[in-house]
């Protein structure tokens, strides 16, 4: 048994595998996980440019342009570089450092003055204590008596001889007296100051004091200081006095001279950095050729190549990649959030799944292949025109808002497609959900090309400054809106017949009287031609009080009996001056003629491609109804008692939709309306009420969910239009002929 079911209808867990497939969530996940992998593949290709397998050095062939504006930024760096170094040093005047060398100078002659006292009281000191020995010497000569000894002592004392420089001025005392000066003197220079004349050394002192605040007050600064002590040392050797002190006031001088002009680091780095951005970058814009044909590739353009990741050799830049992969996967979430709150037959239904995820490909591919000529020319409006017509404009709006947000991505953030695409959709989305003939899909496009025009120029407007360059890159716009109205045109009846969508455009172009099957209708089933134009009437109607889809409703009413075009005197309505034919048939056969017209009119609207949901009207307007008429006929010739109500009942299937089974009810209502003899608004309501009534009772109305209120609703509406047909008409009076 296993085996069997095996062999006919495969393993359990495979169909069961199969099912799961099918499924409606099954299949949404697939979808949106293939539409994830398809848009991040059109936004990589976007954006990663083409690589080259290229080396410094190397010939190309054909020039290689920048895939979008950037920044040369060795270029730059070397001219932000020029500009800082032609900065000159700031300095300040420091009036502290002037008045410290001044300072420190008169601290030199300070400390010479103090030398020199200091040495003259040595001198004092070592004489007396030539003086105290010469004395002690001659004490202990008197006590040995020897009276010419005492003599000649007298006479030395009075004679005592000068002490020497050399023994005064030793090297120990010298290198105590140099300790004590602020600068660094020699021997020679120690000697010159305590030897030296005084007024000379007051003198050199006046001289020195005026040469260095005349030099301070140039304000010196550290590159010309050297040239400051040239010119000092020039002056003090110039002076009148001795070279001594002329060597002495020069090493002074040299010692203390300072420059007072200080270098400010804080200020001369701000005033290069000021001077560094100042310099406007060095860009390639998009297209400009990075590399020329027939040239050498440079360093700079090596480094250029690799910062715009087109060498081969370079890694995958991960940054982008997930940057790009995580937009990708939150535009997706919004919009099916989205969908799923606000538009849920598009979540529910597979085929409009797919259909959207079709148009927004088309559209990326479109953009992808039409930026190559120009930005602006992307058909931006297209995605959201489209599905406005196809699905809504609650579907169409957060597609647009998609499509904005995927194109500033494709094209390097750019927040002025952004606005375009937001602009023109919308607009697009307005007019597209008011048009009702293809005419208004062209004026769509041509108002889209208006808006992008518009936009496009404040922005440019708002970033260059320039009216004629402005206007020039807005016409590109103009472009962009007529190449969506020409694909929304162009692809419409497409997406139509491949998704058996009926758009309200093309249930306006069925209804148009010279369709081939009304036409043919008219002329050769008239009785039937008016019979559809009341149920019609009566249909929408009705839909509309029950806020179903009254166009619909209507175009269905018009084809729901084409069917009986192909035997149409077999049918009452067409009956004019002429016999029943059935009074001559049996009444299975009569029955299988009239339930006949529903193949027969299935037939007809494939031959003539009218769409599914059209079809449906053919199908379902019977439902299962019966044919009451030949199966109470069949039943009074029944002798054996074999006839039975099944076998005169409609195959169905029964109405699925709300606007199918009004026109059921529509059809019923005016047949049998118009039967009725002497009819009054009473007699109209009453039967009107009892034949949906029974519609009900019968079952017919099981599948379209629609309420007992919608019920009472659409008996009031059909009441109201077939009384209309059945007005109290005036009656006129006779007027005889007069007869000549």
């Amino acid at each position: 048994m296993n085996q069997a079911v095996t062999r006919k209808g495969g393993s359990p867990h495979i169909r069961g595998f199969i099912d799961f497939l099918r499924s409606t969530k099954v299949l949404g996940v697939l979808l949106a996980v293939f539409n994830y992998i398809i848009v991040f593949a059109v936004l990589m290709t976007a954006v990663i440019p083409k690589q080259f397998s290229l080396k410094e050095g190397d010939i190309v062939q054909t020039p290689i342009s920048a895939p979008w504006d950037a920044e040369d930024t060795i270029a730059t760096d070397k001219l932000r570089q020029a500009a800082r170094d032609s900065v000159s040093p700031i300095y300040r005047f420091d009036e502290h450092i002037s008045e410290s060398v001044l300072a420190e100078v008169e601290d030199v002659f300070n400390r010479i003055d103090e030398a020199r006292i200091l040495v003259e009281e040595r001198f004092t000191a070592y004489k007396q204590e030539l003086q105290a020995q010469m004395i002690y010497e001659d004490q202990n000569a008197e006590t040995t008596g020897e009276e010419s000894v005492s003599e000649e002592a007298d006479t030395s004392v009075e004679d005592l001889r000068e002490p020497s420089p050399d023994e005064i001025l030793t090297d120990q005392f010298i290198g105590e007296i140099r300790d004590n000066f602020p600068i660094m003197l020699s021997r020679d220079e120690i000697l010159a100051c305590l030897n030296a004349d005084i007024e000379e050394l007051n003198q050199l002192q006046e001289h020195l004091l005026t040469a260095l605040s005349g030099l301070l007050e140039l304000h010196i600064k550290q590159d010309n200081l050297l040239e400051a002590k040239n010119a000092l040392r020039e002056e003090m050797m110039s002076l009148p006095i001795s070279n001594e002190l002329r060597i002495l006031g020069t090493s002074i001088g040299v010692s203390t001279l300072r420059s007072n002009m200080i270098l400010d680091e804080k200020a001369t780095e701000e005033e290069r950095d000021r001077a560094a951005e100042n310099v406007e970058p060095v860009m390639y814009k998009k297209g400009q050729y990075i590399v020329q044909a027939g040239q050498p590739i440079s360093e700079q353009q090596y480094a250029m190549l690799q910062k715009l990741g087109m060498l081969k050799e370079e890694k995958l830049n991960i940054p982008v990649v997930l940057g790009i992969g995580i937009i990708v996967l939150l535009t997706e979430i919004v919009v099916i959030l989205f969908l799923t709150a606000f538009e849920k037959r598009a979540i529910t239904n597979p085929a409009h799944l797919l259909m959207v995820s079709l148009i927004i490909w088309m559209v990326l591919g479109l953009a992808l292949s039409t930026s190559q000529i120009h930005q602006y020319l992307i058909p931006t409006a297209l995605g959201a025109m489209l599905l406005t017509i196809l699905v809504g404009p609650l579907a169409a709006g957060i597609v647009n808002v998609a499509l904005s947000l995927l194109f500033g991505v494709m094209f390097d953030n750019s927040l002025n497609i952004i606005i375009m695409t937001l602009t023109g959709g919308i607009l697009g989305i307005y007019i597209c959900n008011n048009a009702k003939q293809r005419n208004g899909l062209v004026w769509a496009g041509i108002a889209t090309s208006i808006v992008n025009f518009a936009s496009i120029f404040a922005l440019e407007m708002m970033s260059s400054s320039g009216w004629f360059a402005a206007l020039k890159t807005s016409l590109w716009g103009i472009g962009g809106g007529l190449l969506s109205g020409i694909f929304l045109v162009g692809t419409l009846p497409i997406w139509e017949n491949l998704f058996g969508i009926v758009t309200p455009i093309k249930l306006v172009e069925l209804s148009n009287p010279n369709h081939p099957i009304l036409k043919r209708m008219l002329m050769e089933a008239p009785g039937t031609y008016h019979h559809s134009i009341i149920v019609a009437n009566l249909a929408e109607n009705a839909a509309e009080a029950v806020g179903a889809d009254g166009l619909l409703a209507r175009v269905g009413a018009y084809y729901h009996d084409t069917g009986k075009i192909k035997r149409p005197f077999y049918f009452k309505e067409n009956q004019i001056a002429m016999g029943n034919p059935h009074d001559n048939l049996n009444p299975s056969l009569s029955t299988h003629i009239i339930i006949s017209h529903v193949k027969d009119g299935i037939e007809l609207a494939k031959k003539y491609k009218l769409p599914k949901v059209i079809q449906d009207f053919i199908v379902q307007h019977h439902g299962t109804t019966s044919v009451a008429y030949f199966y109470h006929k069949a039943k009074e010739e029944d002798e054996d008692g074999s006839v039975h109500i099944d076998d005169f009942r409609y195959p169905g299937p029964k109405p699925k939709k709300k606007e199918t089974a009004i026109v059921m009810m529509a059809d019923t209502v005016e047949a049998a309306v118009r039967s009725i003899s002497d009819p009054n608004p009473e007699k109209v309501e009453t039967l009107i009420h009892r034949l949906v009534r029974s519609k009900l009772e019968d079952g017919q109305l099981d599948d379209c969910h629609l309420t007992l209120k919608d019920l009472n609703t659409i008996s009031n509406a059909f009441t109201g239009v077939m009384t209309g047909f059945f007005h109290e008409r005036v009656e006129y009076p006779k007027v005889e002929e007069k007869v000549e």
